[in-house]
């Protein structure tokens, strides 16, 4: 493939002159999406204009949606961009010279600095910055960052330490090499605006400690503190989870230290994905429901009933697919408290042998013309302290059960199991997400042994966090 220098001369020596600047821009164009393929682009219809930009970029979604202007200039050197500094400098465009040069003065660096928050690079630095390649965190977030966030002089020389911790971060990173990491944190600082270069510089210090570095050793330029704080995961969060796969649990694991269900209803709506099942299943024993409103789904046209499960965000609200199960997880039960009529209750015969499996704290009947509901009064539960068979025979043939409340084995959490309202929900405090929804499974769809192991074994990440024992209940118990 033609360099990008190759590309515009060759569009620039067209009899057409529209044909010229239209080539010029799409070339660009393509340059400016391989470093941020999340960046929207917008081209004007000006080029080499004054004051009217060549492209406006755009990030995010949403009303607040952050933009930058970029200006095409056949140079940026002085003195010929110090005019253009001086006049637009203060909405922090970018300007990108399109034409190989010679050496840069040493007046151009100078000229930067005095108008630090504005970018001057070259359509060749871009391209050898976004040809490197970017499979791990720190190397995306910094050629993604770059466009948005930006500053300085980015040519020749002074573009080379960038381009030098695009390469070799994640792999100092990895060796735990001070030298060579505290090299991509200078770098990073003296060419991004401070919100990107220290959201990366946190995003190092997790990665440091995930290779079992000691934190306080990190050679960065701000206070070194273990873990993101709540802030920090909610602006970083969209940012990593946008990334190409980043396979390394312990990385999600120290990462998501602070994790909490609130950061993931802040996304709003995200689309399953291997990032986001990476961070929810490393961090379940921090993460913690009231509640799971259960639902069939008719499956669509893409959707792979036999496929894995997978978590998704939709309308604020954290789901977890499993074939065509869908959990809604709550952290106010009163959200799901008006479901009513949603499923069907189950004779207890046909729902007690599953339950032999938990603790039976509770159980509600009805039947017609009556309510009945029984609370155990030992320690022991129901079953030991009542004959549930000859109390669902003496409520009559079509004595159905509603509720029942459980407790997870070996543990102290209560749960019941609505199968009026096809929910689940924890009696007093918080309850692992995958608890809900092993429940939910087990009780309200009765889903088959195959499909319960296939759950355990996604949420415990192929036995990397066995979870189930931390919160008390025994994985192969569950399958006895």
């Amino acid at each position: 493939m033609k360099t990008i220098d190759a590309q515009i001369q060759n569009a620039l020596h067209q009899a057409s002159p529209e044909a010229a600047i239209r080539d010029v821009k799409h070339a660009v164009a393509r340059e400016l999406q391989s470093l941020d393929p999340k960046t929207e682009i917008k081209a004007t219809d000006y080029f080499n204009h004054t004051f009217i930009p060549d492209f406006v970029l755009t990030w995010g979604s949403g009303g607040q949606r952050p933009t930058r202007d970029i200006y095409l200039r056949f140079s940026v050197d002085a003195p010929l961009i110090q005019r253009d500094l001086k006049s637009l400098h203060e909405d922090s465009p970018a300007f990108i010279a399109i034409a190989s040069g010679q050496r840069p003065p040493r007046e151009s660096e100078s000229v930067a600095r005095e108008y630090d928050d504005c970018l001057l690079s070259s359509t060749s630095t871009l391209e050898s910055i976004s040809r490197e390649d970017s499979r791990t965190p720190v190397t995306q977030m910094l050629k993604a960052s770059l466009l948005q966030g930006g500053k300085g002089y980015l040519v020749g020389d002074s573009a080379a330490g960038v381009q030098r911790a695009v390469s070799s971060a994640d792999a100092a990173l990895a060796r735990l090499d001070g030298q060579e990491v505290a090299a991509s944190v200078r770098a990073l600082s003296n060419h991004l605006a401070p919100a990107f270069s220290s959201r990366i510089e946190r995003v190092m210090q997790v990665m440091w400690v995930s290779q079992g570095g000691d934190a306080e050793n990190f050679p960065g330029t701000h206070e070194t503190v273990a873990s993101l704080s709540s802030g920090e995961l909610t602006q970083i969060l969209p940012f990593l989870l946008s990334l190409e796969d980043v396979v390394n649990n312990d990385f999600w694991r120290n990462l998501g230290e602070n994790l909490e269900l609130g950061h993931l209803q802040d996304l709003e709506y995200w689309r399953g994905s291997s990032n986001l099942n990476l961070l929810i299943n490393a961090n379940l024993d921090r993460l913690n429901a009231r509640g799971a409103a259960v639902d069939r789904v008719q499956p669509n046209l893409f959707d792979e009933l036999d496929g894995p499960p997978y978590w998704e965000v939709s309308d604020s609200h954290l789901h977890l697919r499993c074939g065509d199960v869908d959990f809604k997880f709550v952290d106010d039960r009163r959200q799901i408290a008006h479901r009513t009529e949603l499923g069907i209750a189950p004779r207890w015969f046909e729902i007690e042998h599953r339950l032999d499996r938990y603790g039976i704290e509770g159980i509600e009947f009805t039947s017609p013309g009556s309510k009945t509901r029984i609370r155990s009064s030992t320690t022991e539960g129901l079953p030991e302290s009542m004959n549930m068979q000859a109390l669902s025979e003496a409520l009559g043939e079509f004595a159905r059960v509603m509720a029942v409340e459980l407790r997870w084995p070996r543990s102290r959490h209560n749960v019941e199991v609505d199968f009026d309202r096809f929910a689940v929900e924890s009696v007093k405090s918080s309850i692992g997400l995958h608890l809900l929804a092993y429940l939910g499974l087990d009780l309200l769809h009765q889903a088959s042994p195959r499909l319960l192991s296939s759950f355990q074994r996604f949420v415990t990440a192929d036995e990397r966090f066995p979870w189930w024992n931390h919160n008390g209940g025994h994985a192969g118990a569950l399958h006895e």
